[in-house]
């Protein structure tokens, strides 16, 4: 990797879900923010290809603890997968009429990590989710692409440029069901230097960074009275689907992190019929609100663009499980959120006499 030089002065935002000293995800809001960045060298402003506005893009994890009122009053953050989108791509006009530009530049699929030290939220029995602290921003994957008068392309990796900002500022604002969200201007400012050239770019970056808290999975749509009435009143207990012919609910659970590249996602069923396949499968929406409608012997509760991901068979106990790429097999982007549910067999001791059931749906929002 060539060495590079990177002068940072940052004010950035984020939000998370309200907890109390847990690893939080927080995703960062496109639609309620957006950046403009400048570039300028030669003593020249760069002319933007298309216009100057781009957003920050993906997830960002916090630990979080919050006070009696609700409020966020400790924390800080200790990574993120955050994307710049759409690429910065620019040039520097030549000022010699009809002669090509001084130079053409984009900086490409730019992926950024941010840190930061414990935030202060002054006395956190009183905290209003406002804070101060000190961030460390990262670049962990990026190339610059120059092109001095369409003849002497060079390109530059920009991966391990970082700074540490002087102070940063925020305000959490919590939700009446507990969720969390961030809305702050900021302002970055960073020197990056093409080696072989030597030509160095002063990059100003400016704008609104809004951030909201999510949950990465979740069951719902259960068969326990909470949602739609199972078929014949074979209600399951308590997080179950309706009851199948063990007088129990069939459950469906998941394991693993919900990061696409990762691919380790697990589907797990458990509370089915011995010794019988099941079908495990995606839906976009949630269906009746996520009440359910009746289905078989139990509930439907994913549906919308349905995806057949796996048959697997329940062994001795009643329990399977996926063995796939659930996020590749399902098509799924960062950013979406998908719907889970195990349709299964139950040809013997049916209680509705439709020889199937279904377990709870799964709710999942995929990171990159």
């Amino acid at each position: 990797m060539r060495t590079h030089h990177l002068l940072c002065a940052v004010v950035l935002a984020a939000a998370a879900p309200s907890a109390l000293a847990q690893n939080t995800t927080l995703w960062m809001d496109p639609d309620l923010g957006g950046m403009q960045w400048n570039l300028r060298a030669f003593n020249t402003d760069a002319v933007p290809y298309g216009n100057d506005e781009f957003y920050f893009y993906g997830p960002m994890h916090a630990e979080l603890e919050t006070n009696a009122s609700g409020n966020v009053s400790a924390g800080y953050f200790h990574s993120s997968e955050s994307l710049v989108v759409p690429d910065i791509a620019g040039y520097f006009p030549n000022p010699i009429p009809s002669a090509p530009p001084l130079i053409d530049f984009t900086f490409e699929d730019v992926n950024f990590t941010l840190s930061s030290l414990p935030l202060n939220f002054g006395d956190p029995t009183t905290s209003d989710g406002s804070f101060q602290g000190e961030l460390t921003l990262e670049v962990t994957s990026g190339t610059a692409y120059v092109d001095v008068l369409n003849m002497f392309p060079f390109e530059f990796d920009l991966t391990g440029l970082d700074g540490t900002t002087p102070v940063v500022f925020g305000q959490f604002t919590t939700g009446p069901a507990g969720e969390i969200h961030l809305d702050s201007p900021q302002s970055y400012y960073f020197v990056a230097t093409e080696p072989i050239t030597g030509i160095t770019f002063e990059i100003t970056l400016w704008g609104d960074l809004a951030a909201d808290s999510v949950i990465t999975s979740q069951p719902f749509c259960f068969g326990d009275g909470t949602g739609n009435g199972c078929p014949c009143g074979n209600f399951g207990g308590s997080g179950e689907g309706c009851a199948n012919g063990t007088l129990a609910g069939g459950v469906l659970s998941a394991s693993g992190s919900t990061s696409i590249d990762a691919a380790d996602l697990v589907l797990e069923g458990s509370q089915l019929i011995p010794n019988q396949p099941g079908l495990y499968f995606q839906g976009d929406n949630a269906v009746n609100g996520g009440m359910g409608v009746t289905f078989g012997d139990g509930l439907r509760c994913a549906g919308g663009s349905v995806a057949r991901l796996q048959v697997r068979m329940a062994d001795s106990l009643g329990s399977s499980s996926t063995t796939i790429d659930i996020g590749g097999a399902g098509g799924v982007s960062a950013g979406g959120t998908k719907r889970y549910q195990l349709w299964y067999r139950d040809p013997q001791t049916s209680m509705c006499n439709t020889t199937f059931n279904l377990t709870n749906g799964m709710e999942v929002f995929w990171l990159p």
